[in-house]
């Protein structure tokens, strides 16, 4: 059966508001005849209250455009990543590419033949895209194809590269994991998905040992890397609330390795860390978060449901908020040297400053809305426009 808008009577209460930028996908099962039925509750733009103007720049930083390039459309879960001296890149319409970080200039550039669900993973030597159609397709470190693999989903992460393996996560809720060089399945990990879960394009994070994966309803877990079996399981948040709605607890952007911590944010929970090796809670805080977190050895930034920038000691004692950016629309944060870069929704890419959310630069791109996380190339943040710029700043 067909996916629905919800329309009419339905008004979105202040959870359905605080869903903005977020597509809720509910699978109710075994209604009259249908396998399955399906409804999208599409993102609640609250209201026509204008984007307040951005706060002035009070601790400006060293920094500048470095290099533009033009890929085609965007969207969720279309970012860059960095490997092997390139930033790596797709588009919606299936475009992908390989970029020489410290200059821009492309390096090769292909036609995948498929729309795609979600960007680009890499490791260098393997570029894997996810199709529309349930597709990976894997491409050599010179653009040829390599193979292609069914995942009998649509994905909804990235896919992940490394250790000899791409992850990927589908719309069924099965982490599957195949072998880069040849896309043979190597193993499977399934959950059964929640009522209600997050219509968005998360990440997975690979480890020597694990693969880390956030699921619907605030959980974390951890997989064998070699085989796929849980390794432990635990959870950010639970859902709570007296609707399907207020219950979604999804983990959002991709958990993050640093040092023994892994750590995640949750859509209407928190933000909190595990011991990686053996499970065991350690901090976390409630903030809800529509974005994600960045994570490094001294900081853990995150961008809450209001556009909020919270800034987190590694031990969990707030260091600072910054709400000058609020409504913004804001992507996740990327730590980068002395700021955190970050892009909103009318494409401006804010520069904060780590040691106390001053406002440290703006760059403008091509006004079309940045929804997906900056990635590290160097001191080059590159970045993504829903409109197609793929963009370099440097920070000096």
């Amino acid at each position: 059966m067909n996916a629905r808008r919800l329309a009419g009577a339905w008004q979105p209460g202040p959870v359905a508001r605080r869903a903005r930028r977020l597509l809720v996908l509910a699978g109710l099962a075994g209604l009259a005849g249908c396998g399955s039925f399906s409804f999208s509750i599409w993102p609640w733009s609250g209201g026509s209250a204008k984007i307040p103007d951005p706060p002035a720049v009070t601790a400006p930083v060293a920094a500048s455009q470095a290099w533009i390039q033009r890929l085609g459309p965007a969207g969720p879960g279309f970012a860059p990543v960095f490997a092997a001296g390139s930033v790596f890149a797709a588009s919606s319409n299936g475009t992908v590419a390989r970029v020489d970080a410290a200059s821009g200039r492309i390096v090769w550039r292909v036609e995948a033949g498929k729309r795609l669900s979600s960007g680009v993973g890499s490791d260098g030597d393997t570029t894997v895209v996810a199709a529309r159609d349930g597709n990976l397709l894997a491409f050599d470190a010179q653009g040829r194809q390599r193979w292609s693999a069914q995942l009998g989903g649509e994905a909804v992460t990235v896919p992940a590269v490394g250790m000899g393996l791409v992850v990927v996560r589908s719309s069924d809720n099965r982490v599957s994991a195949f072998e880069s060089d040849t896309g043979k399945r190597r193993w499977s990990f399934q959950r059964q998905n929640p009522t209600l879960v997050l219509r968005q394009t998360a990440g997975i994070a690979i480890a020597p040992d694990a693969v880390y994966v956030g699921m619907p309803g605030g959980r974390l877990v951890s997989l064998g890397i070699e085989s796929g079996a849980l390794r432990w399981e635990g959870s950010i948040s639970q859902p709570r609330g007296a609707t399907e709605i207020e219950r979604i607890a999804d983990v959002v952007g991709t958990p993050l390795l640093s040092g023994r911590d892994v750590c995640a944010a949750t859509f209407q929970g928190r933000v909190g860390c595990f011991d990686a090796p053996s499970g065991r809670p350690g901090w976390s805080r409630d903030v809800s978060s529509s974005a994600g977190i960045d994570l490094d050895a001294s900081l853990l930034a995150v961008v809450d449901d209001r556009d909020r920038i919270h800034a987190f000691s590694r031990s969990g004692a707030s260091l600072w908020r910054q709400e000058g950016l609020s409504r913004r629309g804001l992507a996740a944060p990327l730590s980068l040297g002395p700021v955190l870069v970050v892009g909103d929704s009318l494409g401006l890419v804010h520069l904060v400053s780590r040691s106390d959310g001053a406002i440290a630069g703006r760059f403008p791109t091509d006004g079309s809305a940045i929804v997906s996380p900056a990635v590290a190339a160097g001191r080059i943040a590159a970045l993504q426009t829903s409109a197609g710029a793929l963009v370099g700043i440097s920070i000096d």
